[in-house]
C-alpha cells in the first residue's frame, strides 16, 4: 500500500468511526449476525436437499437482488434457467467446496445464469467472511476515490477469480490499516461497510464516473444488466441475451402484457465496440417481430454520433422507432433507482417476498 493510498483512507476513519458509533451501525451489525447465522447452518448436505422456496429465501437476502422489484419473476428465472439440481450442486461447491475460493467463483460464474459476481461474492462473504469481500459498484467506487486503479480492475463489472484473490489481498490491507488507526480490526465482510462509507462520505459523489465520457470505456455486461434491473423496477418482465426474431439477438429486453390486448416489446442493444452497420442490421432485423414498439441503440456519446448519422439514410419507418441512450443515462437513472430503494427499503411498506423464516421451517 502506498503513502498516498494510506493518506486517503486515513481521510474517512473519522466518518467511518462516527458511523460506527451510529444506530444505523448497530442495526447493520445486527442484520450482519443474522446473515452469518443463516450462511453458517448452510452445510453441503443440506443445501443439496434445499428445494425451491429454500434458495428463493437464500436469493433475496443479499443485497444484489435489493433492487429487483419483481423477485418472482427474476427468481423464476434462476431456477428454470439452471434448473434446481444444478443449482443445488453448484451452491454447495460455492459455499462448502474444498478447492480455492477464486476457483469456485470461476466455476459458479461459468455455470449459472443470473446470479453475478456482486451476488456470488456476497455470498461468499456471509459464509467464509475472514475470506472473501464483496466486489460491487459500491466497493469499485470506495477504491476508486482511495486510490487503487493502477493495483484493481475497477471498471470491470465482472472479474475473474485470480483477480477477485487480488481484491481480497487489497481489503486485508485496508483492514490492516484501519487496525492501525485503532479500529477494532475488521473482517473481509467487514471492509464493505468502511468502503460503503467512504462512498457516502466522499467530497466527489458524482453519481456518473467521468470515465463513461470516453470511448468504449464501460462494461458492456454491467450496462446490460443494469438495463434489465431497471427494467424489472420498473415493473417489465426483463431480460438479457434474448432471441426476439429470426437472426436477431439482443442485449437486452422488457416485455408487458397490456391486459387482453396484447403484448408490447422493447429491444436495448448496448454498443461497447465493434461494426456499427453489424448493430444497425441487428435492430433492423429485431423490428421484424411485430410486438417490438422500439429499439434502442446504448453506447457513449460519441458512437451515438456515430449511429445517429449512419441512420439518416435508412426509412423513416426504422428511424421512427429507434432510440438512442447514453450509457450515462443508464447508470445514473440505475444510481437514482439504488439511492430510492435505499430509501424505500427500510420502511418495509411490504414484507419480503421470501423471509429468513422460511429458508429456516422444518429444519
Amino acid at each position: 500500500m502506498t503513502d498516498e493510498q494510506k493518506k486517503r483512507i486515513g481521510s474517512f476513519v473519522v466518518a467511518y468511526k462516527a458511523y460506527c458509533k451510529s444506530d444505523q451501525s448497530a442495526k447493520d451489525m445486527q442484520e450482519r449476525q443474522e446473515r452469518m447465522a443463516l450462511f453458517a447452518q448452510l452445510t453441503k448436505d443440506r443445501i443439496l436437499q434445499m428445494d425451491e422456496a429454500d434458495i428463493l429465501a437464500l436469493v433475496t437476502q443479499l443485497w444484489a437482488t435489493q433492487f429487483w422489484k419483481n423477485q418472482q419473476y427474476i427468481l423464476d428465472k434462476i431456477i428454470s434457467s439452471n434448473g434446481l439440481e444444478n443449482l443445488r450442486k453448484a451452491l454447495a461447491d460455492l459455499l462448502c467446496g474444498q478447492s480455492d475460493i477464486s476457483g469456485r467463483y470461476d466455476h459458479f460464474l461459468a455455470s449459472i445464469k443470473y446470479l453475478g459476481p456482486a451476488s456470488v461474492t456476497e455470498m461468499l462473504a456471509s459464509k467464509m467472511p475472514d475470506q472473501c469481500a464483496i466486489w460491487n459498484d459500491k466497493a469499485r467506487k470506495a477504491l476508486t476515490i482511495l486510490g487503487f486503479e493502477k493495483d484493481l480492475p475497477l471498471t470491470k463489472y465482472q472479474i475473474t477469480g485470480q483477480e477477485l484473490a487480488k481484491f481480497n489481498n487489497v481489503c486485508r490491507t485496508i483492514a490492516d490499516e484501519l487496525a492501525a488507526t485503532g479500529l477494532p480490526k475488521p473482517d473481509l465482510f467487514g471492509v464493505d461497510y468502511f468502503l460503503y462509507e467512504v462512498t457516502q462520505a466522499a467530497s466527489e459523489p458524482a453519481i456518473t464516473p467521468p470515465k463513461l465520457q470516453v470511448q468504449g470505456n464501460f462494461d458492456h455486461d454491467e450496462i446490460g444488466d443494469h438495463l434489465r434491473d431497471i427494467g424489472l423496477w420498473l415493473g417489465f418482465q426483463a431480460d438479457t441475451r434474448q432471441k426476439v426474431s429470426h437472426g436477431a439477438e439482443v442485449d437486452v429486453l422488457w416485455r408487458a402484457q397490456i391486459g387482453n390486448l396484447g403484448v408490447v416489446t422493447y429491444v436495448f442493444e448496448v454498443q461497447k465496440s465493434g461494426s456499427i452497420d453489424s448493430l444497425i442490421l441487428n435492430l433492423q432485423r429485431a423490428r421484424a417481430n411485430p410486438t417490438v414498439q422500439k429499439v434502442v441503440a446504448v453506447s457513449d456519446p460519441h458512437q451515438l454520433e456515430q449511429i445517429q448519422r449512419e441512420t439518416e439514410g435508412l426509412p423513416a419507418e426504422f428511424r421512427d422507432a429507434l432510440a438512442l441512450m447514453s450509457v450515462i443515462d443508464v447508470e445514473t437513472i440505475y444510481a437514482s433507482l439504488s439511492q430510492v430503494m435505499g430509501i424505500i427499503g427500510p420502511l418495509k411498506l411490504v414484507n419480503d417476498l421470501f423471509p429468513i423464516a422460511a429458508a429456516n421451517k422444518g429444519k
